[in-house]
């Protein structure tokens, strides 16, 4: 798995690869530094010695300070341990989550490894019921109702048992992901067709994805919402 050129591509003409990467990097050449795009999940603080995973996602080390706090004081020993769907799972939900503006400061998953459910029936996070941690974790996603880029609508408590008080959606027909908060803590996760918007047959597919579940692979997911949560590390050298 190689990983895209840029971690936010912009729509453009269909033109060659080779036009494409030319153009993108002399237009970041040519701005000043202190009017080019940051991108918060640049690599930090990798060693030398530091490896690309053999599933090409991102490595411990590329995680941003955020990522990190959220699998915990053992999350360097527990990252490696975790399944490529898994890991796929918690590097596209995050930075779908923190490119929306949500505050995850003070969050750590459920249980932790237990917490990513990248299997053939769940493609979510769940979060830890901390006060403090929840306070603003909802603060936020109210704050992106507010602007748009959510919209309130309850969980069912037959999918989300004791996280199902309250909750949103994306406001995109596919790939929405939906939240949900309760006494058990909050959940995250991502459905290819949002029921809430797309029409009718948005509505159906959702049924239909929910009754065939297992369909969701975030290899494929994450390029086609533009998140590069691939690794920037040289290959291992045997």
């Amino acid at each position: 798995m190689t990983s895209p050129v840029s971690s936010r591509p912009t729509l453009r003409p269909v033109q060659s690869s080779d036009t494409r990467v030319g153009s993108a990097s002399a237009t970041r050449n040519a701005a000043p530094p202190e009017q080019r795009p940051v991108d918060v999940f640049a690599p930090a603080g990798v060693t030398a010695t530091s490896a690309r995973p053999a599933d090409g996602l991102k490595a411990y080390d590329e995680l941003d300070a955020v990522q990190q706090a959220l699998l915990g004081p053992n999350g360097r020993e527990m990252y490696p341990g975790l399944t490529p769907k898994q890991r796929g799972v918690f590097l596209l939900i995050t930075q779908r989550l923190e490119h929306n503006g949500v505050d995850l400061t003070g969050l750590r998953l459920k249980g932790g490894a237990e917490g990513i459910r990248g299997t053939n029936l769940r493609f979510d996070l769940l979060f830890e019921p901390d006060p403090a941690a929840m306070a603003h974790f909802k603060s936020s996603v109210q704050d992106g109702v507010r602007a748009g880029k959510f919209s309130e609508d309850k969980p069912l408590s037959l999918f989300h048992q004791g996280v199902s008080d309250w909750g949103v959606r994306e406001n995109r027909t596919q790939y929405a992901l939906q939240m949900g908060f309760g006494p058990e803590g909050a959940f995250v996760d991502m459905d290819r067709y949002n029921p809430r918007q797309g029409g009718f047959w948005n509505h159906l597919k959702h049924w239909g994805e929910i009754l065939t579940p297992g369909n969701m692979d975030p290899f494929k997911v994450a390029p086609d919402l533009g998140e590069d949560i691939f690794s920037k590390l040289p290959p291992a050298t045997s």
